[in-house]
């Protein structure tokens, strides 16, 4: 109501005291702006050879022509990192230029094919595997291979206006190592950014996931498994320091949007249940005590019914009353006996007798 009337404004006489009119104005345009992910790397400790008030040309003192990262060797630029992605399968990339200048990229698309588990790149990790078209460098190993997966993206163009649309292959199943949770903790999207509906369907998924059994978190399964797709970016920042006579850290900052061109209907409430039915394995197990109850529940409300009068309701009730007494105190008896049991635990001998025996190392 405030809104609207706030919105709305009264037009008056000459006089200004026989209002003649409503006129409504209309609502701005809710924009879709970047969201600070509070996630930050820091690249390069600042020293009196670089130093410069704007970072970006500070870096420009610093690294190589078209790096925005310490280089180990000069051969290994961000294209040597695009081509191991998308030579071993594991990306889908393009660079959209700007029409007037072709030069430059305005933003990038990548779609997320496979990611590789070490067991998939052979058994010698060190070992380069050479690359299927003409290249600089001899191959890569595996080494460079996790590597690329973050330095693919150090590309600016020279607005420092580049973007990165990332997103997930449709009805892909996802086996993603331990090393990809720390990319997706710095690339991935945030609840902030999610759409009503994405927000509804992550609930709904959070609910059902059994993520006590799984080691791959909820929101990385939940845009895998319905192919979502979010905006990412970054900028240079400078560290806060306490002297004035220090020089900061550069540091590079990670940004997030929600993309409004995704179909958010796909990955709704009800399309996570549908999900959950064609893969029950990812099911939260449910609650053995909770079921339980419940199930004591059903029965004694259905015993209750069949009663046909009030004396008949007493005695029911009186009946129900003694059952639940008597479990009452069986289950008390259970307590005692496991507090005896963890007490003898507490002996300095059972506490360490892992330590004796019991272990089996295969």
């Amino acid at each position: 109501m405030i809104q609207n009337a706030s919105m709305t404004k009264i037009a008056t006489n000459a006089k200004g005291k026989l209002a003649l009119a409503k006129v409504q104005t209309p609502p701005t345009k809710k924009t879709n702006n970047y969201i600070y992910k509070n996630k930050f790397s820091t690249i390069l400790q600042m020293e009196p050879e670089f130093w410069d008030k704007k970072p970006f040309k500070a870096t420009a003192k610093a690294f190589p022509s078209g790096f925005h990262y310490k280089p180990t060797t000069i051969l290994k630029s961000r294209t040597f990192y695009e081509l191991i992605l998308v030579d071993s399968n594991s990306i889908s990339i393009k660079h959209f230029k700007d029409p007037k200048d072709q030069s430059l990229n305005t933003h990038s698309r990548i779609q997320i094919l496979k990611v590789l588990q070490p067991r998939h790149f052979g058994s010698d990790l060190n070992k380069g595997k050479r690359f299927s078209i003409p290249f600089d460098s001899v191959g890569y190993t595996y080494w460079d291979y996790i590597d690329a997966w973050t330095k693919v993206f150090w590309h600016q163009n020279t607005r420092f206006k580049n973007s990165w649309l990332i997103y997930f292959k449709t009805n892909t199943i996802y086996n993603f190592p331990n090393w990809f949770l720390q990319w997706w903790d710095f690339f991935g999207p945030i609840p902030e950014i999610f759409l009503e509906t994405i927000q509804q369907g992550f609930s709904q998924f959070d609910k059902q996931y059994n993520s006590q059994e799984s080691r791959i978190p909820a929101d990385l399964k939940y845009f895998s498994s319905f192919a979502l797709s979010w905006i990412f970016s970054w900028q240079y920042r400078y560290s806060k320091i306490e002297k004035t006579n220090q020089y900061p850290s550069l540091q590079r900052h990670a940004f997030v949007k929600w993309w409004t061109q995704f179909d958010s209907s796909k990955a709704d409430p009800e399309q996570v249940k549908l999900w959950f039915k064609s893969h029950p394995e990812f099911l939260k197990a449910a609650d053995p005590e909770t079921s339980v109850f419940l199930n004591q529940k059903s029965h004694l409300a259905a015993f209750l019914a069949d009663s046909k009068s009030k004396e008949s309701l007493t005695k029911n009730l009186k009946e129900v009353l003694q059952m639940l007494q008597q479990e009452e105190e069986g289950s008390s008896s259970k307590k005692e006996e496991t507090s005896s049991a963890e007490k003898d635990e507490e002996d300095p001998f059972y506490q360490n007798k892992d330590d004796c025996f019991g272990i089996c190392l295969d």
